[in-house]
């Protein structure tokens, strides 16, 4: 008989109390109905529909556990009995998941007398041959004793979506037993979730061990004289438990399936007519949009407004064109009074600049519930920083969400007041979900995800009949336009965090976004506000020396070239070196003529003494122009110092970024760039400037990631790891290796974890291909593990499609359009410097909860933080910053933190 498609079996109910606890239960409709199990189950089985099920083709069960007794329950009466009380909000939701699935177009059965695990037993016994495979989507492990031949496990293991396949060999994996052995290794250790008893004191490693030297429980208890000590006395005294458990986990396989379904009607169709109005009424918009199912996202407002109103007989407090409730400080307390009845409240301050030292608060934006929002205007109202204190004590207790709250928390803490609590912020969020995007402004994210075209900042100010726009504010337009506008980004942010938030969990990215990126958002915000001080005095000396270096430098070109010509033009410097000189360039612009960017000027420097006068030219120009006379502009009046702000959402692997100016790419290596960095000092006599940095923190990651017992070796025991690779690749003893060994060792380390090819070793060290070749087989050849770890990576990023890092931050390398090489090295680097960078997160946050008042986080550079402090706590905040940041996290080898401290920035 030939076989008709794949099967697969879905426990439904371990599936829906999974989604319940692990969406939250703040999910929910405008009208109060929970939805967070609703959700989950849908995402998982959109996932599963698309990733898996044939349409057609395929057959589907969604089996459900009903209110019932087994025989489990006569063996052992405190089967299952210590299991907490259903709560209410997920018996709600049961009827709306009979619903859903069914409208999805999957069967759905339940049956008396049996659990869903015995039902889906009995289908795989009594069906398997009819399908070529059978699949069951589960997370209890009892289920694997059915992993056989053509019978495999789908498991969401992370998240509520992420589905991993098991087959006898990934069981025997997990469980260290196979499949067959399953039931006699629960009987063993017991299972707390069930109430199985097991045999006390026999744990997994016990149980596995038996089991591998027995063939199952009988065989355990005809041999236990083979057995010695404390596990034969536990296994005699308990051999009744130990066989009653074998009988509780033994799956059944006599339900009478054939009187509940018939093998036609399980065929998967495709999706239900009535599947659009289930999902307009539970309120899941991005759903909708996802499978096409509305045409816009004003239809669904529309189509959920005309529901609501059908429903309650009453209208929302909201238009598509953004009509918001206005108060002022003459009846607040009416809104405060709506605000203290929700739990999660959406925020959105509005002021006059985007500068916190210069903005000067125009009104706070508040939205409770989605379509639901309300503006309190304040500009020029004497008691509006009374008013926003007394906002803030009353939101201290609650859920805090917005759009880039940063800047809200900065504009707070410039005016001394502190918004400590803050819970969710949509661009994070959205950062998190696809990190490689760029375009995380509220505009953009409701479009992305809520196709929603909102009121423009520049449609406001435009609609003004003031001459000069660029010395107009927010305080100057109309307050119904400014609470419409206002109202309208609280209310969108409240909106996108509906959205996001399950997919944060989805992905299994809450934990990082909670533990990491949330607090980090205070910690840049205290920077921010703090500033850095540069002398003036000496920037400006430096810019007259630089300028004299310049013109010399400009005069050597010109007789070099003996011709005048203009260094900053790309195309008289490129008819110099290629026309005039004829040098044969390296690559071509689109345009079709050489490049002269600076690898190309690199590639060409030993081809005449020019190159090297313009290269350093250039260095002295940049320096000059991004710093030296940069610096000075963005001193803030109010505070003489610098105020950089701090990007969260800057980089793909989770570093930060900095502008106005970037001191992340300020020159450290060399003297020029030595010299501007001391020019950031203490602003006050008494003060000083420490600098605390971690010392090779991306190699101890690789250590701690790929298990390398050199290189753990290596740095549990304090040895020089550039040096270790120096003596490998060259062949010598350690006490050999001379620096320049060592330099090319260090060049080697680095490379590697950014997995460079041969190629582009032999551009970074200037040898042959071949000798980069012969380096790299040398290396792997010591560190093995690196190696195996590297390929094992490579191949989990094309099965799941991301990478991660050891806190679960994912870089999804679908949405990165990149080549294949590119790929690969992205996909063995994104995991060790976000791993990096996450660490200095968690330091920075530890750091900022643990400073003396006196002490002051003023900048961080990549593994590097610098605080300016009193003289006279130097040493106690050594110790506090050292330890914050060398027990950030524990790895498999430590975390080691170089400390100097002076009137400047010194390395």
């Amino acid at each position: 008989m030939s076989k008709i498609g794949d099967l697969y079996l879905i426990d439904g109910s371990g599936i829906a109390y999974r989604a319940f606890f692990a969406l939250g239960e703040w999910m929910s409709t405008s009208d109060g109905i929970p939805t967070n199990a609703i959700y989950g189950v849908t995402r998982m089985l959109l996932k599963l529909l698309k990733t898996y099920v044939k349409k057609d083709e395929d057959s589907i069960i969604f089996v459900m556990d009903k209110k019932t007794t087994t025989y489990r329950n006569e063996l052992l009466e405190s089967y299952k009995a210590q299991r907490p009380e259903t709560p209410e909000k997920y018996i709600q939701q049961i009827p709306y998941i009979y619903e859903l699935v069914e409208n999805l177009g999957i069967k759905v059965i339940a049956m008396d007398n049996y659990e869903a695990d015995d039902v889906i037993a009995s289908i795989v016994e009594k069906k398997k041959n009819l399908y070529d495979k059978v699949y069951i989507i589960t997370s209890d492990k009892d289920m694997m004793q059915l992993v056989k031949d053509n019978v495999f496990i789908l498991r969401p293991e992370k998240g509520i979506s992420e589905i991993v396949l098991y087959d006898a060999k990934e069981v025997e994996n997990k469980m260290g037993v196979p499949p067959e052995k399953i039931q006699d290794l629960l009987a063993l250790m017991g299972d707390a979730s069930d109430n199985i008893p097991g045999v006390k004191g026999v744990g997994e490693k016990t149980a596995q061990k038996l089991l591998k030297d027995f063939e199952n429980l009988e065989d355990i208890f005809n041999n236990l004289n083979k057995i010695k000590g404390a596990v034969k006395k536990k296994l005699e005294e308990q051999k009744e438990e130990a066989f009653l458990s074998k009988k509780l986990v033994q799956l059944m396989t006599d339900a009478p399936i054939e009187d509940i379904y018939k093998d036609e009607e399980i065929i998967y169709r495709g999706f239900k007519k009535e599947l659009k109005d289930l999902l307009i009424r539970l309120e899941f918009n991005s759903i909708l949009k996802e499978l096409d199912l509305a045409e816009s996202q004003d239809q669904i407002n529309n189509e959920i407004t005309m529901q609501n109103t059908e429903n309650k007989g009453e209208k929302r407090n909201y238009s598509s064109k953004g009509k918001y409730s206005i108060f002022s400080s003459q009846n607040y307390k009416e809104l405060f009074k709506i605000i203290d009845e929700h739990e999660i409240i959406s925020i959105d301050f509005e002021t006059t600049s985007l500068d916190p030292y210069e903005a000067d608060l125009v009104g706070i934006a508040i939205c409770i519930k989605p379509f639901e929002a309300y503006f309190l205007d304040l500009y020029k109202d004497d008691k509006r920083w009374k008013i926003t204190e007394e906002l803030i004590n009353l939101i201290s207790k609650k859920k805090i969400v917005g759009q880039n709250l940063k800047y809200d928390v900065s504009v707070l803490k410039v005016n001394e007041l502190n918004l400590n609590n803050i819970y969710f912020d949509t661009m994070i969020a959205a950062y998190l979900l696809n990190p490689d995007s760029r375009r995380f402004n509220l505009d953009d994210l409701a479009k992305e995800y809520l196709d929603y075209k909102t009121i423009k900042y520049k449609e406001i100010m435009g609609n003004n009949n003031k001459s000069d726009l660029k010395l107009l504010t927010l305080g100057d337009m109309d307050k119904k336009t400014v609470a419409d506008y206002a109202g309208e980004d609280a209310d969108i942010a409240y909106r996108l965090f509906e959205v996001l938030k399950p997919k944060l969990e989805e992905f299994d990215l809450i934990a990082l976004f909670e533990k990491i990126e949330m607090p980090t958002i205070n910690v840049l915000s205290e920077m921010e506000v703090n500033g850095v001080y540069f002398d003036l005095k000496e920037l400006k000396e430096l810019e007259e020396e630089y300028n004299k270096k310049l013109d010399s430098l400009l005069s050597q070109m010109r007789k070099m070239a003996g011709y005048d010509f203009n260094p900053n033009s790309p195309k008289q410097v490129g008819e110099l070196l290629y026309d005039h000189l004829g040098l044969k360039g390296k690559r071509k612009t689109k345009s079709g003529s050489y490049s002269t960017d600076a690898d190309s000027l690199e590639a060409l420097k030993d081809e005449h003494p020019i190159i090297a006068t313009l290269l350093e030219y250039r260095k002295y120009q940049k320096l000059l122009s991004t710093y030296i006379i940069a610096i000075p502009k963005l001193v803030n009046k109010k505070t003489g110092r610098v105020h950089t702000s701090f990007n969260q959402t800057g980089t793909a692997t989770g570093r930060l970024s900095s502008s106005e100016p970037n001191l992340q790419n300020l020159p450290i290596r060399e003297e020029e760039g030595e010299r501007i960095r001391k020019t950031l000092k203490a602003q006050k006599e008494d003060y000083c400037i420490l600098s605390a940095d971690y010392s090779q923190i991306e190699l101890r990651v690789l250590a701690h990631i790929t298990k390398d017992p050199i290189l753990i070796d290596a740095f549990k025991n304090n040895k020089d790891v550039h040096s270790l690779t120096a003596a490998a690749i060259f062949g010598v003893k350690l006490e050999d290796v001379d620096q320049n060994m060592r330099r090319i060792g260090k060049t080697v380390n680095f490379s590697l974890i950014y997995g460079s090819s041969a190629y582009g070793l032999s551009e970074n060290l200037g040898i042959p291909v071949e000798d980069a070749k012969n380096f790299i087989d040398k290396y792997f050849e010591t560190y093995k593990k690196v190696k195996e770890i590297q390929e094992e990576s490579l191949k989990l990023a094309k099965k799941n499609g991301y990478v991660e890092t050891i806190f679960g931050r994912k870089r999804f390398l679908k949405n990165i359009k990149t080549s294949k090489s590119e790929l690969k090295r992205i996909a063995i680097n994104a995991p060790i410097q976000g791993s990096a960078a996450d660490i200095m997160k968690l330091a920075m946050i530890n750091i900022y909860n643990e400073l003396p008042k006196e002490a002051k986080l003023i900048l961080q550079v990549h593994d590097e933080v610098l605080i300016e402090l009193p003289e006279e706590i130097v040493d106690k905040v050594t110790t506090i910053v050292k330890n914050c940041m060398e027990n950030a996290v524990e790895l498999d080898v430590p975390l080691k933190v170089d400390v100097t401290v002076g009137k400047s920035w010194q390395k």
